[in-house]
This record gives structure tokens, C-alpha cells and sequence, in this order.
């Protein structure tokens, strides 16, 4: 049996009374979400090289193990994990927060 089958299933049962309106709504919603994803996994590839950084910024992210734009994104989800990155003070922090910031809104 598929993992998916059962959340899919559950999903079905929750959205099979709604009308066309909200059928549409719905899947105008799902089309972009993936569409996200698909950027998301993109950027999970690329290098922080790519971000612009600061020598001293690139230096703690490389420290910290963290090498891929995706890898920061995933780190930054809560904030606490990226305030105590060994090594970063309050310029870099602010630094790393202003281009996390700058991504997300581009997605």
C-alpha cells in the first residue's frame, strides 16, 4: 500500500462535499504550493556562495556544516538555531537574517 494512501485518502473524504468555487480555489492553492516546493528543492542545491555574503558570514555558515542555500533555509525555520551558530555575532546574524529574509520573499 502506498505511505501517501492514507493522508490522501483522509484529504479526499475532508474536501468531497466542496463545490466547484472551492474545487478551484483549492487546486489554485495546491499548483502554487508545488510550485514553491519545486523552488525549494532548487535551492537546495545551490552554493551560499551564491547569496553575496560576507567573507566573515560565509565562514560561519561553512563552520557550522551549513554549505547549500537549502541547508540555511532548513536551519532558519526557527531562528533560535540560527542565533547560536558558533561563531556568529550580532552583524553576521543580521547579516544571514537580511538574505534568508530577502529568499523567502522571492518564492
Amino acid at each position: 500500500m502506498d505511505r501517501y494512501a492514507p493522508d490522501i485518502i483522509h484529504i479526499q473524504r475532508s474536501i468531497a462535499h466542496f463545490d466547484l468555487k472551492k474545487c478551484q480555489a483549492l487546486a489554485g492553492w495546491l499548483a502554487g504550493h508545488i510550485q514553491a516546493m519545486e523552488i525549494d528543492k532548487q535551492l537546495y542545491k545551490v552554493s551560499i556562495e551564491q547569496l553575496n555574503l560576507s567573507t566573515r558570514a560565509l565562514h560561519v555558515l561553512r563552520y557550522n556544516d551549513i554549505i547549500t542555500i537549502g541547508q540555511l533555509l532548513k536551519k532558519a525555520v526557527n531562528w533560535d538555531d540560527i542565533k547560536v551558530l558558533k561563531g556568529a555575532g550580532e552583524k553576521v546574524l543580521n547579516e544571514i537574517k537580511q538574505k534568508v529574509d530577502e529568499l523567502r520573499q522571492t518564492q
